[in-house]
């Protein structure tokens, strides 16, 4: 049996490249149009020649996302852009409208096409459909059931492709309307503002301004907010249901959620089936838990049980503070660049690479910070590059997060 995958997400180089080194076998990034996080960074066209290559020599998949839902009048512009890019070598694109599929093979792209979760495909007649079309991997929808996954399996040749770990969506399979009708940004075009994560308060018709708490939160109710998925204790059973790879949502999160959720579900993989699987789980939920994230789940269809509701806070338990710049040597003092302020006398946790099962995790105290090899500072701050001393030394794909107690 082919051994499943990882698939991660990719918002810009950076985030591609901790993917790729934290263990994907395939990464999924999209350009300045036409997919579904326009409010990603994204990839400008010297962007994805650099990631097409970058994928090729580490023997990892590279899909383009185009996964936005046309109108009539992007279908003009659509060509167009398709036009720009079908030479770039991809893996695989990403696909949701069929008029999409229309003009990359009428422009002559040659490479597979996957297709979207958001065409909610949820049954085999379905997946022979899209087989029949033209795509080769189908991710389903999220409202699969495993029985479900192992019919659809048992029927088709499809690779099948699900969401294993990140947010989820109130709507059906992603489509929504909310977001354009209370913002004028439309989802389906990538241009969701989330307003299933906002607060919302109950007023009585004649009491204008009376805000009344629905559950707990005196800014109100996240009642239209979804707990995130994870499917980390079931992952053997949808290895056993036939899935042929598990994606991690999360292109717009830090490159940090990308790599650590990325090993982790890695690691899972190649221990899947063995005792280590039982006897790491600790170990990886405690990762899991320490990427910023609501309350999990791994049950889409009765994700409250029988508890009632009881708000999905936002959990942010490490601070991504910043990554060692490779150098191809371990040492104690390194190049490092900051996401958030470090300071002089701190102890900062540092995670890397899970490699022949082998888990480096550690901690290091830093001593010294200094900018342009000569200006000593008792503080690094964000979104810049400087020198740091550790107690010990750190060895590359260092990434340094502070554990909140």
């Amino acid at each position: 049996m082919k051994k499943p995958i990882i698939v991660s997400p990719a918002g810009n180089r950076e985030k591609l490249k901790f993917a790729v080194r934290y263990g994907a076998d395939n990464v999924f990034f999209g350009g300045d149009f036409y997919n579904l996080r326009i409010q990603s960074q994204n990839f400008s066209f010297e962007d994805m020649k650099w990631a097409v290559d970058f994928c090729r020599e580490n023997k990892v998949e590279s899909t383009f996302l185009l996964n936005s839902f046309l109108h009539q009048n992007d279908l003009k512009d659509a060509a167009e852009y398709i036009d720009k890019i079908k030479d770039m070598g991809f893996h695989s694109i990403m696909v949701s409208d069929p008029g999409m599929l229309m003009l990359l093979k009428e422009a002559g792209v040659d490479c597979h096409f996957h297709l979207s979760t958001q065409m909610n495909t949820l049954n085999d007649r379905s997946v022979k459909f899209w087989l029949d079309a033209g795509f080769s991997r189908i991710v389903l929808g999220r409202e699969t059931t495993i029985e479900e996954v192992k019919m659809i399996k048992r029927n088709t040749d499809a690779e099948i492709e699900i969401f294993a770990h990140g947010a989820l969506c109130i709507a059906y399979s992603g489509r929504c309307l909310l977001s354009r009708y209370l913002s004028g940004r439309d989802a389906n075009q990538g241009d969701c503002s989330q307003p299933c994560r906002w607060g919302y308060s109950l007023v009585e018709e004649k009491r204008p301004g009376d805000h009344m708490d629905v559950i707990e939160y005196k800014s109100g109710t996240e009642i239209l907010s979804s707990k995130d998925l994870c499917l980390l204790e079931r992952l053997e059973e949808y290895i056993d249901a036939g899935v042929d790879a598990f994606k991690i949502e999360g292109r717009i999160k830090s490159l940090y959620h990308a790599a650590n959720s990325t090993r982790i579900y890695k690691h899972a993989l190649e221990t899947a089936g063995t005792p280590q699987f039982r006897n790491n789980m600790d170990f990886w939920k405690k990762e899991l838990d320490l990427v910023s994230h609501r309350p999990y789940t791994s049950d889409l269809f009765n994700e409250f049980d029988k508890l009632g509701f009881g708000g999905v806070p936002y959990i942010n338990r490490a601070l991504f503070v910043g990554y060692k710049i490779d150098d191809g040597k371990e040492r104690d003092e390194i190049l490092f660049k900051t996401f958030n302020p470090v300071r002089v006398g701190e102890t900062l946790s540092a995670i890397f690479p899970i490699e022949n099962g082998i888990i480096r995790d550690g901690d290091f105290k830093v001593l010294k910070i200094y900018y342009d090899d000569v200006i000593e500072t008792d503080m690094a701050r964000p979104r810049q590059l400087c020198r740091m001393v550790f107690d010990k030394p750190v060895a590359d794909n260092a990434i340094f997060r502070r554990i909140n107690e």
